[in-house]
C-alpha cells in the first residue's frame, strides 16, 4: 500500500509540472502567412523611410494624338514593339491634304510667272503694233491738220461753212486724242517695270511660298512619327477610324523604357531626409521579396500635395510630398505603371 501510494503520489506532482510549463511557453501553431510575408519584406525603421511609388521608364509616357481631324488609314506598330525617333506609327488620310498642297504649289508657280512677265516687259510683237498704230493715226492727224488749215483760209473768203469748219475742227481735236492714246499705250510697253508693281510681285510670291508651306506641314501631320526611341505601351486606333485632335483618348502612348525608374513620393516630414545617391530597395505587393536595387537619382525642388499613396496602416493622406526619381540597377523587366513601394536607407 505505501508503494502505490508513493506512486500516485510521483505522478501528480509530475502532472502539475507539465501544467505549469505549458501555462508558460503558451501554444505553439505554425507561423500564418502574414507572418512569412511580413518577414521577406523590408521593414521601415528609423534608419529607413517607405514611400509609395510606380515604375515608369527613363521618360514618362508621351501620348500621341492625330493634330487634324482626318480617317486613320495605317497603322505601322503594334504594343510592345521598340521604334525609333523620327519612324512612322500611323499615317491618317492625305489625299485631301495632297490635293490643298498642289493647288498651293500651283499658285506659288503663278506668282513667279507673273513676276518673270513683268521683268521681261511686252512682246515685241505687241510693241511693234502698238508703233504701227501711232503712226497710222499720226498720219490721219497730219491730213487731218492741213484739211482743217485750208478749210480756214477758205472760210475767210467765206467760201467753207462755218459749219463744216467746226465739224473739221471737231475731227481734228478727235485724232489728236486718239494719237496721244496710241503714243501713250506705245510709251507704256516700252518702259520698265515700276518699282510698286516689283514689289506687288514679290509681296505675292511670298504669299504663295507661305500658303505652300503650311499646306506642307498640314500634309506631313498625316504620319504620327515617334518623337524619341521607346517602346509602344497602348494603341487606340483602327484603321477608317475618325480621329482628331479633340478625340478623349491618345491615339499612342510610348515611353523610352531603356531605364527603368521608380517615380516617388516623399512625406513632408521625410522630405529633407533624402539625397541624391541614397540607396533603396523596390517591393511590390505582385511579387515576395526585393524586386529591383537603385539609388535617387533626381529630386523635385518644390513640394504639392501628395498624389501617390501606399494604401498601408497609418498612411497620412492629406499631406505635401516631395517626388524623387529612383534609377533602377537591376536587370528587371516590370511593367510600366506597377504601384511599388520604396524603402529609402537614410544617411
Amino acid at each position: 500500500m505505501k508503494t502505490l501510494a508513493s506512486v500516485i503520489v510521483i505522478m501528480l506532482i509530475v502532472g502539475s509540472a507539465v501544467v505549469v510549463s505549458e501555462t508558460h511557453l503558451g501554444p505553439t501553431s505554425p507561423p500564418s502567412v502574414s507572418d512569412l510575408d511580413r518577414a521577406s519584406q523590408p521593414a521601415a525603421t528609423a534608419t529607413t523611410m517607405r514611400a509609395a511609388g510606380r515604375i515608369q521608364g527613363r521618360t514618362e509616357e508621351i501620348e500621341l494624338r492625330a493634330q487634324l481631324a482626318e480617317q486613320v488609314q495605317r497603322i505601322h506598330v503594334a504594343k510592345g514593339q521598340w521604334v525609333s525617333a523620327g519612324e512612322i506609327l500611323l499615317t491618317l488620310d492625305p489625299s485631301r491634304l495632297t490635293a490643298e498642297r498642289d493647288l498651293a504649289a500651283a499658285m506659288l508657280a503663278l506668282a513667279k510667272a507673273k513676276k518673270v512677265r513683268l521683268q521681261n516687259g511686252s512682246r515685241s510683237t505687241e510693241i511693234e503694233t502698238a508703233r504701227q498704230e501711232y503712226q497710222a493715226t499720226m498720219a490721219r492727224l497730219a491730213g487731218a491738220q492741213k484739211a482743217y488749215d485750208r478749210n480756214v483760209e477758205l472760210s475767210r473768203n467765206d467760201a467753207v461753212s462755218k459749219q463744216t469748219l467746226d465739224e473739221n475742227h471737231a475731227s481734228l481735236q478727235s485724232l489728236q486724242a486718239m494719237a496721244a492714246a496710241a503714243q501713250g499705250r506705245l510709251n507704256t510697253l516700252l518702259l520698265p517695270p515700276r518699282e510698286d508693281e516689283l514689289l506687288a510681285a514679290d509681296a505675292e510670291i511670298e504669299a504663295a511660298q507661305s500658303r505652300l508651306q503650311i499646306a506642307q506641314i498640314n500634309l506631313d501631320r498625316t504620319q504620327i512619327k515617334a518623337p524619341s526611341d521607346g517602346r509602344i505601351l497602348g494603341l487606340e486606333a483602327e484603321v477608317g477610324e475618325l480621329t482628331g485632335p479633340d478625340s478623349p483618348q491618345p491615339l499612342i502612348v510610348m515611353a523610352d523604357t531603356t531605364q527603368l525608374r521608380a517615380v516617388v513620393e516623399i512625406d513632408e516630414f521625410d522630405a529633407l531626409r533624402v539625397q541624391l545617391n541614397q540607396r533603396c530597395q523596390i517591393t511590390s505587393d505582385a511579387a515576395e521579396g526585393v524586386l529591383a536595387h537603385g539609388e535617387i537619382a533626381e529630386m523635385e525642388p518644390q513640394m504639392h500635395p501628395k498624389r501617390l499613396f501606399g494604401q498601408w496602416a497609418g498612411e497620412r493622406s492629406d499631406t505635401y510630398s516631395r517626388r524623387i526619381w529612383v534609377n533602377l540597377e537591376d536587370s528587371v523587366d516590370l511593367p510600366i505603371g506597377l504601384p511599388v513601394d520604396v524603402f529609402i536607407e537614410a544617411q
